[in-house]
């Protein structure tokens, strides 16, 4: 996939801005809070409909300002394709409007279209940070190339909020557990399907994983991924093989922690709690692993993201590289820039273009307080 344009209006400071993009490596340099970022979270609503900075959108209009619009045009396989999103206020609410090559869409619609990965900061916390970063990183990876995928998600977490809130009531004002049961049987069937496309999905990841971590390491070292069904009690469930995972096992521990889910007023075992292990060489790479470990770890993570939709859909996402590139050392650098160059299309922020070698044509963008000027 590659961009081809990007526009913006009222998008945090940019008033409006155009910028047509021709080259594979784009990068956008500049003093700290001059607006490097923001382009980069625009493409990112372009393509998810949210950001990965905040969860409220209204932070992403300008100050004062009462609509927004982000537009995106981009080549793929399937041909030319122009993405739109607008958020406006209208009559004290805000809307929300999605266009796809010019037919209003559905956000399960919209997801998948402009496939992007993002690699920032955060994303090295991805080996020993909390496990809902490794759970983000693993459902945004499968979703991209699994609409199905993404509509059960939504799914599941609609069932899994009422029935949490059913739990509190339970717990606080007593009632017949009888009224758990259609939520029960709707959490089980979903946990199951998510479940086994999570493992499926794993058993792809792994191989690039340790293929691309095997190649940074020069072969010295080997990465294996396994995923952990988790209860709220601490215990782990290791891992089963997808064809032997069925709804009674999850209808069992369901039954089995009943009483403790009312005591705690939350579900506490499901996808929503299922975690990503990393050992090297058998060890825990979050316990055991050093720091430059961990972030070949997180780098691996993220370069087999790519890879792994590379080989869904047969094209590359278009890479986002947020003030990454400082975070990293020379080595792993170059093992990034290794894998994405003229595969990749890129976009690079960095305070200092220096960091960025010319690679197949860059085009250096200079970014100062919201206005864009090439070289």
């Amino acid at each position: 996939m590659k961009i081809a344009s990007l526009y913006a209006v009222n998008f945090r400071n940019y008033n409006q801005c155009h910028l047509p993009l021709s080259s594979m490596i784009n990068v956008f340099y500049g003093k700290n809070a001059q607006g490097k970022t923001n382009l980069l979270e625009a493409i990112f609503y372009g393509a998810f409909g949210m950001s990965h900075r905040t969860s409220s959108e209204e932070d992403l209009l300008k100050l004062g300002a009462e609509a927004m619009a982000v537009g995106i045009n981009f080549d793929s396989f399937s041909g030319q394709h122009e993405v739109k999103l607008k958020k406006y206020r209208q009559q004290q609410k805000w809307k929300k409007e999605i266009w796809l090559d010019g037919v209003k869409v559905r956000p399960k619609e919209h997801y998948g279209a402009l496939n992007t990965v993002m690699f920032s900061p955060e994303d090295l916390q991805l080996v020993k940070g909390e496990p809902a970063l490794r759970r983000r990183f693993f459902d945004m990876q499968i979703s991209q190339t699994d609409p199905i995928y993404y509509d059960l998600l939504v799914k599941y977490n609609r069932v899994l909020l009422q029935r949490n809130r059913l739990l509190k009531e339970l717990r606080d004002e007593g009632g017949r557990k009888e009224i758990l049961q259609p939520w029960n049987q709707e959490f089980i069937k979903l946990a199951t399907v998510i479940t086994k496309k999570r493992l499926q999905a794993l058993a792809k990841l792994e191989a690039i994983a340790s293929e691309i971590y095997a190649s940074i390491t020069s072969n010295q070292e080997e990465l294996k991924v396994r995923y952990e069904l988790k209860a709220n009690n601490g215990e782990l469930l290791y891992p089963i093989a997808a064809e032997e995972l069925t709804e009674s096992f999850y209808a069992e521990h369901l039954a089995e922690r009943e009483r403790v889910d009312i005591l705690r007023g939350n579900t506490g075992i499901g996808p929503h709690r299922d975690d990503l292990q990393l050992l090297l060489n058998g060890l825990s790479l979050r316990s055991f692993g050093s720091q430059g470990q961990q972030r070949s770890g997180a780098l691996a993570l993220k370069l087999s993201q790519l890879e792994y939709v590379h080989r869904e859909i047969g094209e590359f996402p278009v890479l986002l590289l947020d003030d990454v590139m400082s975070e990293l050392d020379d080595s792993r650098r170059a093992q990034l820039l290794l894998f994405i160059d003229g595969r990749v299309q890129t976009f690079i922020t960095v305070n200092d273009r220096e960091l960025i070698p010319n690679l197949a044509g860059n085009a250096y963008f200079r970014i100062e307080n919201g206005v864009i000027n090439g070289a």
